[in-house]
């Protein structure tokens, strides 16, 4: 129990200082890592819009083009996309913005070229993942998540990232406005081809036209409006962070909007607004489908592209309606009686998950912290018997261990005495899930080389603990290897496998390589024992002076990471469950149910226990809750990666 706890009340707000959870640090160093080790891939990334950007804003329209050209331009590009009068106002509103003096036009300028990079970037990569969602279901059921948050997420959090990998100035402006305003085009590329009706293109099957062809002549004229409905919006997004980029130094008439702001000068405001508007209404008028009857105002347009965060909805193919005469599906079986397998499955469970349960009532550690020995200097050498339940002892993963072995003991027992209301989740899931969590935070407490004191001694509650573990662990085996099941499991395939490798090596990197402790502490009271002794009968104040300048010059900035010998040495079961998972992934390969069942079962309380250890091992610095002491950002990272880890294992095991 930390000392803040203790001198504040259990209802107090000012707890939660106390169980902070330092996920800024995390993303620190993260982001140093970033920077550090991939600045090849972040010039990569950076450079070609640098070059479109040095092309179309410095060359082109700035040095190349006298401002004729450039009104003679965009009026021909109105009328080639629209019609006369389109183009008659497009060059009409620009040349406005250039009688509002030279500077605004060079500004209208360079804001003209920062839209047209970022919708001409946009449209290169939305329309293609626009088109693959719209063929593979797959791809865009994990694609759509993640056009949600893009579009749900404030700007200004897309910013902190972008300074951080790419700097300021116009192209991390650019890079930023591109993950806003790219989600519509793909998304109405998706719909547009979703919509385009079953029986023309069942037609252009039947007269031999391949894919490629029915893609190239039939969806995608035909999905034309909604594609052009998207570009629209996504320009009108990238219109609309104009002024959000000039936060970060990107230019345009951003700037003296924010300049008007800071300094509420009003002629400068009120010239940079008008700019903007002529800017917004003429691309809004030269981007709009040509069949197009909304004739709503520029404004309405780009609130109705704020508010789209979610899917149209795709209208009902005709003739797919469910006929009311076809007769109703069986009803599912009554699920069976438990079998012999299953009732020792659920009898390891319940025996061992009491065990389990009970060990961490008992002494795990003695003389010494067992986990607080990293955090706080005194308990390297501290006398007495530590629980498991306590922060000196076992701490989170004690906890967690009696959490999940009473999981363990309530589904054995549910499976006993309630067998056929019990479904194959309580036979051999449960079982699978307490065991992989129960080890791995057996293991992570108890393979770890803490800064332990020489008298430091194990408990005899860690025994019990692994024996009880070992019972649910061999029960949920035999439970697993009897189990049958109407549901045909999911068979591996290559790209899962793919997949897995990929994910494979992130844990490794993660769990091995990372950082599991960041230090900032001083070590001020070592220096003072120095100091004293090298000191003897010196000026105390001197003295003191001189110990604080030494504290602060020591202060620094130790990242422990997983494979050190000072370490705790989580890195190598991460390393190995890691590798036991991805052999498991392998083992999926084969033709077998039963194997294919059982390996999903194994899979996923691999990943669960994976997950357990970076839970555990950040709540248990959480706890401790000493000042300039966290736990690094690889426990953060392995948690994530167990979870994964576990849902390919719930979804190969036919549990979902």
């Amino acid at each position: 129990m930390s000392q803040r706890m203790l001198a504040t009340g259990f209802w107090d707000n000012d707890n939660l200082d106390a169980w902070e959870i330092p996920f800024g640090l995390w993303i620190e160093e993260i982001v140093f890592w970033l920077t550090t080790h991939i600045k090849g891939f972040l010039d990569a990334v950076k450079w070609p819009v640098d070059k479109l950007l040095e092309l179309i804003i410095d060359n082109l329209l700035q040095d190349w083009l006298p401002w004729p050209v450039v009104l003679l331009l965009f009026f021909l590009l109105g009328v080639a996309t629209r019609n006369f009068l389109v183009g008659l106002g497009s060059a009409v509103g620009l040349l406005i913005c250039g009688l509002l003096g030279n500077e605004y036009w060079d500004l209208t300028m360079e804001t003209l070229g920062m839209i047209i990079v970022a919708v001409l970037i946009c449209t290169v990569i939305g329309i293609p993942l626009g088109i693959l969602a719209a063929r593979v279901d797959a791809f865009w059921s994990r694609l759509r998540p993640v056009l949600d948050g893009m579009q749900v997420i404030h700007p200004f959090v897309y910013l902190l990232p972008i300074i951080f990998l790419f700097g300021v100035r116009r192209t991390p402006g650019v890079l930023a406005t591109l993950v806003f305003a790219l989600p519509p085009i793909v998304r109405l590329t998706n719909l547009g081809i979703r919509q385009v009706p079953s029986d023309v293109v069942e037609a252009a099957r039947a007269f031999g036209a391949t894919e490629t062809r029915i893609l190239r002549e039939v969806q995608m004229p035909l999905a034309r409006p909604a594609i052009m409905a998207g570009l629209n919006q996504t320009l009108l997004l990238s219109l609309s962070m104009v002024g959000i980029v000039a936060i970060i130094a990107g230019g345009g008439l951003g700037k003296p909007i924010l300049t008007a702001l800071n300094t509420a000068d009003i002629p400068i405001g009120a010239s940079a607004g008008a700019g903007l508007y002529f800017v917004g209404v003429l691309l809004d008028r030269i981007s709009q489908p040509e069949e197009s009857d909304d004739q709503r105002s520029l404004l309405a347009r780009i609130r109705s592209a704020w508010t789209t965060r979610t899917d149209p909805p795709v209208p009902a193919v005709p003739g797919m309606e469910a006929d009311p005469e076809t007769p109703a599906a069986p009803a599912a079986p009554a699920a069976p009686e438990l079998s012999i397998s299953h009732r020792i499955g659920a009898a390891a469970a319940l025996i061992g998950g009491l065990l389990g349960a009970c060990s961490v009532l008992l002494t795990w550690g003695n003389d010494a912290g067992l986990l607080s020995g990293y955090a706080r200097f005194d308990d390297t050498d501290l006398p007495g018997a530590h629980s498991g339940l306590d922060a000196t002892g076992g701490s989170w993963f004690g906890i967690v261990f009696g959490l999940v072995a009473l999981v363990a003991a309530f589904g054995g027992a549910s499976a006993l005495w309630r067998p056929r209301s019990r479904d194959k989740f309580m036979a051999g899931g449960a079982a699978f899930l307490a065991a992989g969590l129960v080890l791995a935070s057996l293991a992570a407490a108890y393979l770890t080389v803490s800064p332990r004191g020489e008298n430091y001694s194990h408990g005899p509650g860690v025994w019990l603990g692994l024996l009880g573990a070992l019972i649910v662990l061999g029960g949920g085996a035999v439970a697993a290897l009897r189990m049958r099941s109407a549901d045909e499991p999911v068979r591996a395939s290559t790209r899962e496998l793919a997949g897995m490798v990929v994910l494979t090596l992130f844990l490794v990197f993660a769990g091995a390589s990372g950082s599991w402790i960041l230090d900032q502490r001083s070590d001020a009271a070592q220096i003072a024992a120095e100091l004293a002794a090298e000191a003897e009968g010196a000026d105390q104040g001197g003295l003191a002076a001189e110990v604080l300048a030494e504290a602060l010059a020591e202060t620094r900035r130790v990242v422990v990471r997983g494979l050190d010998a000072e370490g705790p040495g989580i890195g190598y079961i991460v390393l190995a469950l890691t590798v036991a998972s991805m052999a498991a992934t392998l083992g999926r390969l084969v033709r077998s149910d039963a194997a294919q069942r059982y390996l999903g079962f194994v899979l996923f309380g691999l990943g669960c226990a994976i997950a357990a250890i970076g839970v555990a091992w950040i709540a248990s610095f959480v706890r401790l809750a000493t000042p300039a002491l966290s736990p690094g950002a690889s426990a953060f990272l392995v948690v994530v990666g167990g979870l994964v880890v576990a849902a390919r294992g719930w979804r190969a095991s036919s549990l979902a």
